[in-house]
């Protein structure tokens, strides 16, 4: 009911203010351009007057408007349908799969061409291998090669001469594949501590520091058993040592010297080892294998020893027999064709009479095979007991190392011999005292390779107080050693063949000359001669020369060695030449020297 008075009052309201007018004046309208992007825009107008003014429109750009055409023009503002399009690339067929052996990068279309590899075949790629196969592919890890096994044999107390004098097919058969030597030397002292050690060690005794069969004092700390170096280089190898002379093998094998350097360590009688050792090697992993055996050196001392002495050439015969159960032992292992043996037989001394220890031929020279060797044939120049055990390292992969301080050299690595006599150089082989390391002058004598040195001639370092300093007069360019008379008088020689040569000599007109360093110690009057003897083929001497010796009065009693020279024409006949070192003893130790001995042969006249 509210709601109607309000209504009813609202019209009389209405009604009774109908008919008043107002005083209040209309506001006047503003006219003008009101389109806000006119050039005239008026913002105050409130009526259009259809006034506006606008801009001309920019002049239309015919052209190509399509941006992957190839005349778009990004300056056209209307397309005028001349836009060009390139050509779609022409289709390469081919086959489009990049594993596939006929993969063509170039192909856009693959054509269903690919061809695709063979399955791989695996198998041993190393041509090298024992079981290389020729259609494998792929390698797999199961190429087997040849291993390497060494059998060093000391025949105690062997001669050269005996084997001829004996049956020996065993060494028969092995001579025809070996590298041998019926001159190898041995220690000066010809005893079997010492020869045993130079063996097994490789060094010789003033450095194992075994110089009788006393071994108190050895040094096998420092020089081991060969093994000791082998297993350092190679620990899985395995050792085993035969011996029935236990001071030397007790005291090179004892743990605190040699460690886990042996596997198997065997003693007993000659022929129990021998047979246990044919049994082992059929039977057990053997590497490297030493053996001893006593049957020729108990023999000489029993009954002499001499080709000629029934009781010495049968141990011969049985030492032969105990060394064909090992090798038929070795050919008969189950994998021998997958091994490559090598079998080295030598000795620490021979002798003469009922015994030995004398610095003499007769108890020096020893016989040395290395069956397997790489080139078999005779060993030149003649080597020594040292070189054993660095050619056993070399034929099992162990290069040297230095620090080991071994004196040897391996052998049967390449064919040896004397050189062949040019015309120009020098045909003295060894002059400068460098092929054998020198010793520190002390009663020691060097083994002097090619020379035949059947006395105490030595080689000795400069440097040593009371003998050759390195400022002494001598060489300017002179080496570590030097030759030196030793403990008496003595000399050395070698023949030099010249059939290489021969015609040159035929013809005449030839000439030597023969130059040396020769001197001695102080006032002392030691002394060193060089001679020089032409031969021919028949053994006649032809010509003779020399020079020296020089007294201490000839050097004004001064320490050192001087250059001396003889010239002279070498007969028309000659074959060969010899040069000889004389070392004469005044007193005490034989301070006789020398080096760089030369002989050199040429063209012309004296």
């Amino acid at each position: 009911m509210q709601g109607s008075s309000y209504l009813v009052a609202l019209l009389l309201l209405s009604g009774s203010l109908a008919g008043c007018t107002s005083s209040v004046t209309e506001p006047e309208t503003t006219l003008g351009c009101t389109y806000p992007d006119a050039l005239n825009f008026n913002e105050f107008a409130v009526t259009d007057d259809g006034s506006c003014e606008y801009s001309e429109p920019p002049d239309e750009i015919p052209g190509c408007t399509y941006e992957g055409a190839t005349n778009y023009d990004e300056a056209a503002t209307v397309d005028d349908g001349s836009c060009e399009y390139p050509e779609p690339p022409e289709e390469v067929t081919g086959c489009m799969y990049e594993g596939a052996t006929n993969y063509d990068e170039a192909a856009t279309v693959d054509d269903g061409s690919c061809e695709y590899p063979p399955d791989p075949v695996p198998g041993c790629t190393d041509l090298s291998a024992l079981n290389f196969n020729a259609t494998a592919d792929t390698d797999d890890g199961s190429c087997r090669y040849i291993q390497p096994h060494v059998l060093m044999v000391l025949l105690d107390g062997w001669r050269p001469d005996v084997i001829a004098a004996a049956h020996t097919p065993t060494i028969d058969m092995m001579m025809q594949d070996s590298a041998y030597s019926m001159e190898a030397r041995v220690e000066d002292t010809t005893i079997s501590g010492s020869g045993h050690s130079s063996f097994l060690t490789g060094v010789h005794r003033d450095k194992h520091n075994v110089h009788g069969n006393s071994f108190g004092d050895a040094n096998y700390q420092e020089y081991p058993y060969w093994f000791n170096l082998l297993k350092y280089e190679r620990p899985e190898m395995h050792t085993a040592a035969y011996h029935n002379w236990l001071p030397m093998a007790d005291a090179a094998l004892d743990f605190s010297v040699c460690g886990y350097c042996v596997d198997m360590y065997v003693t007993g009688s000659d022929n129990s080892i021998a047979s246990r050792l044919a049994t082992d090697l059929g039977t057990k992993q053997m590497d490297a294998v030493t053996i001893v055996i006593d049957a020729p050196d108990a023999a000489g001392h029993g009954y002499g020893y001499h080709p000629s002495i029934p009781q010495y050439v049968a141990a011969m015969n049985q030492s032969d027999a105990w060394l064909g159960m090992m090798m038929d032992a070795i050919f008969a292992r189950t994998n021998y064709a997958e091994e490559d043996w090598m079998v080295i037989i030598s000795s620490d001394h021979a002798g003469s009479g009922y015994g030995h220890g004398y610095n003499i031929p007769e108890h020096r020279k020893v016989p040395l095979i290395i069956w397997g060797a790489d080139s078999p044939g005779t060993i030149w120049p003649a080597p020594d007991a040292v070189d054993i055990v660095p050619t056993a390292l070399h034929h099992m992969g162990v290069e040297v190392r230095p620090e080991w301080g071994l004196d040897g050299r391996a052998l049967g690595l390449e064919p040896t011999g004397p050189p062949d006599a040019e015309l120009g150089v020098n045909l003295v082989f060894n002059g400068d005292a460098e092929l054998e390391r020198g010793y520190w002058p002390s009663g020691q004598d060097a083994s002097i390779p090619g020379w035949t040195d059947n006395g105490t001639l030595t080689t000795w370092v400069y440097g040593a107080p009371t003998y050759m300093l390195m400022d002494d007069p001598g060489p300017s360019d002179r080496g570590l050693n030097y030759f030196g008379g030793g403990t008496s008088d003595c000399s050395m020689y070698q023949d030099i063949d010249l059939s290489a040569i021969q015609s040159d000599i035929q013809n005449g007109s030839i000439t030597y000359s023969l130059t040396a360093f020769i001197g001695g110690y102080s006032t002392q009057d030691d002394r060193m001669e060089v001679l020089v003897e032409f031969f021919d083929s028949s053994g006649n001497l032809l010509h003779s020369g020399g020079i020296g010796p020089l007294y201490a009065e000839d050097r004004n009693n001064t320490t050192g060695i001087f250059l001396r020279g003889d010239i002279g024409e070498v007969p028309q006949s000659t074959a060969y030449v010899r040069v000889t070192l004389d070392a004469h003893l005044s007193y005490g130790m034989n301070d006789a020297y020398a080096d760089d001995v030369s002989l050199v042969l040429e063209r012309g006249t004296v």
